[in-house]
């Protein structure tokens, strides 16, 4: 006889099987389906039932990329309730029906985690593909479908585009003390990844003066994050830069003084230098988009000693930029890479929400919810602009 199957709970999910060879739009190789999840847990992990999800831009290129396992579940912004508590939980203190906030999977154990930079975590890239043995195919209610093939979950610790998901205790930022009510755990959801990125590149890698002159390219949640947080530092000159002329709005209502259509634009490098310092260019210029032109425009553009934060990533190595180091020398510039914003989430996640109550940043204003089965319109939204920050409800 073999070994007895460990037993599994049904729920559903959204899973990703691998992207088309050519011509392949993030997002299409998704579906919902019915799935089965492990209820058999170990040492520091937990089974949470999923509330909401935001879709970051992650989830759309790492579910892109050929060189990940398929099929999996993404999903890295969760907000939920504790269903089951593994053993051996670190934080003695979480209780069954405890709402959380799910963020980043860290060790706890290496400098840097010790140090407070879990971002920086020995063991960070380990987010990113996930495990086998989390989730596995079911018949869907209808009897269609196969049963048993394994499917990759534990992305980012919690694979949250599951109604029910396998979650890692060191992603977990407990809840109980920060949220009203449910309402509020779904608007915070993204606070885990997207909003904490955003916010920490200035908060905490940044670090500009109320005299300081700060460009942010690209004006999605990530974007629109670091804009509030250069309006709680109280920038002198705070621009937001995009392709979508209407982000120009929100981004003005958000904190900037400026913005900058670049959809009619022909040399953004001068547009964004004489935008800032009386023409001397800026002091920061933070990127969440990836795109090299705007990389080298905004890298031309910085003022002397001025600071470039990377946020955004293309997923293909062709499309890579490089800067020149000689004027990095000879300008004294800084050039910062910044992963989920230098934060310590169990810290730093607190933090946003006192800043969101003190009315200084407002995320209800750029967050549309989205019922978890119409995640393609979220996706739609999303590309086209109708929606900033798409969450999805379980």
């Amino acid at each position: 006889m073999g070994a007895p199957t460990p037993p599994t709970e049904r729920t559903q999910a959204i899973v990703a099987t691998f992207p088309a060879k050519e011509n392949h739009t993030p997002g299409s190789n998704w579906s919902l389906q019915d799935v089965n999840v492990a209820t058999t847990l170990t040492d520091g992990e937990l089974l949470v039932e999923m509330l909401a999800t935001g879709i970051c831009h992650s989830d759309l290129s790492l579910t892109s990329s050929p060189r990940m396992p398929y099929p999996r579940i993404a999903g890295h912004e969760g907000a939920g309730h504790i269903k089951t508590l593994g053993p051996n939980m670190a934080n003695k203190e979480l209780k069954v029906g405890d709402p959380v906030l799910l963020s980043f999977m860290h060790c706890g154990k290496c400098p840097y985690c010790l140090k407070g930079r879990p971002s920086q975590c020995v063991a960070f890239m380990a987010n990113l593909p996930g495990r086998p043995g989390v989730f596995s195919s079911a018949k869907g209610e209808d009897g269609e479908g196969t049963s048993g093939e394994d499917i990759i979950g534990g992305f980012f610790g919690q694979s949250s585009f599951a109604r029910l998901s396998v979650v890692q205790e060191s992603c977990v930022v407990p809840a109980k003390d920060l949220v009203k009510d449910d309402q509020e755990l779904k608007l915070f959801s993204p606070l885990g990844c997207g909003y904490q990125t955003g916010a920490g590149a200035v908060l905490n890698i940044a670090k500009p003066s109320k005299e300081a002159s700060i460009v942010v390219a690209g004006l999605g949640g990530v974007g629109l994050a670091a804009i509030m947080a250069a309006k709680i530092v109280n920038c002198k000159e705070i621009i937001g830069l995009d392709r979508l002329p209407s982000r120009m709005q929100i981004c003005k209502d958000l904190g900037a003084t400026h913005s900058i259509d670049t959809s009619s634009i022909t040399d953004l490098s001068k547009t964004m230098k004489d935008a800032a310092n009386g023409g001397r260019g800026p002091d920061f210029f933070i990127d969440t988009t990836g795109a090299p032109a705007v990389l080298e425009a905004g890298f031309q553009a910085l003022a002397p000693g001025g600071t470039m934060v990377f946020i955004g990533a293309d997923m293909n190595p062709a499309n890579g930029w490089a800067p020149d180091y000689r004027p990095v020398m000879s300008r004294s510039l800084k050039l910062i890479g910044c992963v989920e914003g230098d934060s310590e989430p169990a810290k730093f996640v607190p933090e946003l929400v006192k800043y969101y109550r003190e009315g200084r940043f407002p995320i209800d204003k750029m967050t549309q919810y989205y019922k978890a089965a119409d995640f393609k319109t979220a996706l739609h939204d999303m590309h086209s602009g109708d929606a900033i920050k798409a969450v999805l409800e379980w």
